[in-house]
């Protein structure tokens, strides 16, 4: 699930929603809410209802994602974790500087939780609407050089349907500001340009174990140890 306002100010949902097969959910989209700051928000850091949702997602057993979410906030998340945190689809900051890429020390800070950093495929976040295999392999290297192949993955965010994403940024400028990038004609790494990233990669020595982890293995370890994690009583 994307970002918290689906619960609202329940915290009981939260383990309704992993009974029903929820294992990730981000804590904000962009904006501030009742959790904490977005990362093209004024952001105030996590809130004390925040810190309630993140223990009860380590509790059941929900990865707590912090792509969308404010430095702040993402810092405040990061310290005070006991599993493994991810950023679903976030980019480096280090190769192109937007609000809602995350700079060096966040990409380390979230793989000493045993996390994983996901690079989504926007062209506005890889360089300038660059939506090009080479861009794109250029951020999945930069955190591997930094924490390893372990602690990246693939997370294109792609999407199918261009008008509606044009219609939804037209419509929702605080969410989608263009002073930010957010234009109508944004260009997405389209999945059929995954083969070409994996040559790249391996044209730069990435072995095949490696590659593995970063298509889907990280992903898939983090997930199964979400789905694996028996629910604790409350005293």
């Amino acid at each position: 699930m994307e970002g918290a306002n689906a619960i609202a100010n329940q915290i009981s949902l939260i383990e309704l929603y992993r009974e029903l097969g929820v294992r990730w959910m981000s804590l904000v989209y962009n904006t501030n809410n009742l959790v904490g700051g977005g990362c093209q928000d004024e952001d105030t850091g996590l809130t004390p209802f925040g810190r309630q949702v993140v223990a009860e997602m380590e509790r059941v057993g929900m990865l707590v994602c912090i792509s969308h979410t404010g430095h702040r906030t993402a810092c405040d998340v990061l310290n005070l974790a006991t599993r493994p945190v991810i950023f679903s689809h976030s980019n480096c900051a280090a190769l192109q500087a937007h609000p809602r890429n995350i700079p060096d020390a966040m990409i380390r800070a979230c793989a000493r939780t045993g996390g994983v950093v996901g690079l989504n495929g926007v062209g506005i976040f890889l360089g300038r609407n660059d939506s090009s295999s080479d861009a794109y392999a250029r951020h999945v290297d930069h955190v591997v050089q930094i924490v390893g192949p372990e602690h990246a993955c693939i997370a294109l965010d792609y999407i199918f349907d261009m008008s509606e994403l044009d219609e939804l940024v037209s419509k929702k400028p605080h969410i989608f500001p263009s002073g930010m990038g957010y234009m109508s004609g944004m260009r997405f790494v389209a999945p059929e340009q995954l083969t070409e990233i994996v040559a790249v990669l391996q044209g730069w020595g990435y072995a095949d174990e490696d590659l593995q982890k970063i298509l889907g293995g990280n992903l898939a370890r983090l997930i199964q140890e979400a789905s694996n994690c028996s629910v604790r009583s409350v005293d």
